[in-house]
This record gives C-alpha cells, sequence and structure tokens, in this order.
C-alpha cells in the first residue's frame, strides 16, 4: 500500500509569524512529537521561512528549537528585529525601512554557526534571485549531490525575510564546490512569488516521494487581513502611494491563489489553519508594540480555542482531524536529508 506523505507549509509575514508559531505549539503538544519527526518536508517563506529552520536544524545544541521557543523569539526579539527611530520615517523614503543589523543580530543569536546540512527532515524555504530573475529555492535534500546547496542557517534565514521595501536584499557568494565558478545571488523575501508556500511544496514532496499514494498538506497562515483597498483609494497612486501598498498585495494575492488551488488537487488533501478577519491594528508586519505582540498571541489561542474553518466547523473538531491524519508520523523513512545519500527517489 502506497505511503501517505505528510507536509508541513508556513506562510510569510514578519511579526505576525507569532500566529503559525502558536498554533504549530498546539499541533506538537496534541501529537506528542516534533513537527521533523511527524512530516515527510517542511517548507516555509519569510517568517515561515525562520520558522522552519527553526523547527528543522539541529541550531539548538545539536536539536532543533520547539515551536513554544520560537514564539520566544518573536516575543523577546520583535523590536530589535524591526527597530525603529524618530529617522525611520524619512529613511524609508529613499532607503529599506530597517537596518538588517538587528534582524541578523538575533538570527545569529538563535542560528550560530549552524549549517542546512543538519537537517531532521527535508526543508524547503523559499526566496528570490534578483541577479538571475528566477525563484530561489534553498533545499537541504539536494545537499548530497553537492555541497554547493549547503549554506548556514542564518544566512538562509535572513535571505528568505529580505523583504523588500523592509530590509536590503542578502548577498551571497562564495565559489562552488569544484571551484570553476561563483555562486553569486542577490536573495529578497521568496513572499514576492510564493508567500504561501504550500503549491511549491505539494510538488516538492511529488518529486522526493514519487511513489507516494497521498500528500497530506497542512498550511498555516499568518492571518488573513481585511485591509480592502477601494478604486477611490487607489485610483491616483502613482510609484511613492504603492510602494507601501505593492508587497502586501502581492503576498496575500499569491497565497489566495494557492488556496484556491490546493483544494482541487487530486490525491491531496489539504488544509488550512488561516486566521480570518486579522484586525487591522495586527495586521502590519513590523508591528512590534508589546501590546500587539501580546495581542497575536491571544488572536491565535482564540482562534484554535473558539474558531470556524472555511467551512463553518469549529478549529478543534478539525485539529482533532488533522492530528489523525498525521499521528502515524512520517510516511517515509528517506535519508535523503544533508549529506545523507538518498535511496530510491529522484531529487531534482
Amino acid at each position: 500500500m502506497a505511503n501517505t506523505i505528510k507536509v508541513l507549509s508556513i506562510d510569510g509575514g514578519g511579526i505576525r509569524g507569532i500566529i503559525p508559531a502558536v498554533i504549530l505549539d498546539a499541533l506538537q503538544q496534541r501529537l506528542g512529537r516534533e513537527p521533523y519527526q511527524t512530516f515527510d518536508l517542511i517548507a516555509g517563506t519569510s517568517t515561515g521561512g525562520i520558522i522552519t529552520v527553526g523547527i528543522g536544524t539541529a541550531c539548538n545544541n545539536g536539536k532543533p528549537y520547539s515551536a513554544k521557543q520560537l514564539i520566544d523569539l518573536y516575543v523577546q526579539n520583535g523590536t530589535s528585529i524591526f527597530r525603529k527611530n524618530i529617522f525611520t520615517p524619512e529613511r524609508e523614503l529613499l532607503l529599506p525601512k530597517y537596518s538588517p543589523a538587528g534582524l541578523e543580530a538575533v538570527l545569529l543569536k538563535f542560528f550560530g554557526d549552524t549549517e542546512f546540512d543538519s537537517a531532521f527532515t527535508p526543508l524547503l524555504v523559499s526566496s528570490y534571485d534578483l541577479q538571475g530573475q528566477l525563484p530561489f529555492f534553498f533545499k537541504s535534500h539536494k545537499i548530497y549531490l553537492s555541497n554547493d546547496y549547503n549554506w548556514p542557517v542564518r544566512d538562509i534565514a535572513r535571505a528568505t525575510s529580505a523583504a523588500p521595501t523592509y530590509f536590503p536584499p542578502l548577498h551571497l557568494a562564495r565559489p562552488n564546490q569544484d571551484e570553476t565558478g561563483v555562486l553569486d545571488y542577490a536573495l529578497v523575501d521568496g513572499g514576492v512569488f510564493v508567500n504561501n508556500p504550500s503549491m511549491a511544496a505539494y510538488v516538492e514532496a511529488r518529486k522526493l516521494y514519487p511513489q507516494a499514494g497521498k500528500i497530506v498538506v497542512v498550511s498555516v497562515g499568518t492571518g488573513d487581513h481585511q485591509d480592502k483597498i477601494t478604486y477611490a483609494d487607489a485610483k491616483d497612486w502613482g510609484f511613492v502611494g504603492w510602494a507601501k501598498r505593492i508587497v502586501p498585495v502581492l503576498m496575500d494575492s499569491v497565497s489566495e491563489a494557492v488556496d484556491y488551488e490546493l483544494q482541487y488537487l487530486p490525491e491531496c488533501t489539504y488544509y488550512r489553519l488561516q486566521v480570518p478577519n486579522l484586525p487591522l491594528n495586527a495586521a502590519d508586519m513590523d508591528n512590534v508594540a508589546p501590546e500587539n505582540i501580546a495581542n497575536l498571541q491571544q488572536i491565535a489561542k482564540d482562534y484554535l480555542a473558539t474558531g470556524k474553518y472555511g467551512d463553518g466547523r469549529p478549529i478543534p473538531a478539525v485539529l482533532e482531524q488533522i492530528c489523525a491524519e498525521l499521528k502515524s508520523g512520517r510516511g517515509s523513512d528517506m535519508p535523503g536529508i544533508g549529506r545523507k545519500p538518498a535511496q530510491q527517489t529522484t531529487v531534482a
């Protein structure tokens, strides 16, 4: 009988990464297992990419962080990542809104010198290469092919979270493995094309596990905010007017398209855990006011306790169904992670 492959996908959304971290903590508590012991592939974009490497690599003294520990990353370090001062409004007119120094210091603190080849399960983290004008995916399961696919985890986290207008791109450059050329990338947040990486994760799982009879995708969002833009609002926007809006518009639109597509794929069971109607004061990617950080945690807890799924079912009932699907753990014993050789798989 063909195996059921389990996939976890985590959206981007800046400080709103608190929401998926709270949801993942609830799933972890219900299952009694680490995410890497449950999922055959974990994918993330932006803040979801940070969570992905946090729960999937040996970055915490040889083991992964728990989802609860990653909640603390946001709660304790949000103001360091998005450090505002009196010059911030003027700075964002000509430069990225934030210096990367705060973000990079937090990533160094949490991930140190951990490398991607320490992944405990296949990981997929999205970015976009400005120089090549192409999507760029960090794939831990390709490192066995070449060390060119191995990078410090903190660099991967920095690349996937380099949201245009918020942070500058990350320049990754080094000689390739056989020293015949140079790997040279200018990377920005993967959310510009795949803020909900569920479809990319599904396709990658199909390539990794071609014999899978079924793929279960659990997609965790950072909140659906309802800041509607009317015609009257947008009709006179030029470069400056669109500058603050284009990134959220792009990220929301590609995420909603993925939701639609995955619902109708054969041999795919798609669960979308997404807080609806996120209040406007909680929607900003960089709102790190203490009251908002507390509010995001409470919003996620309320969703888990009393929220409604897209079809009207109570979220606690949906969580029970999801955990029933996941209780058997990983559907594959694939060893093709890090530097270990893959067996009976095709990786492309």
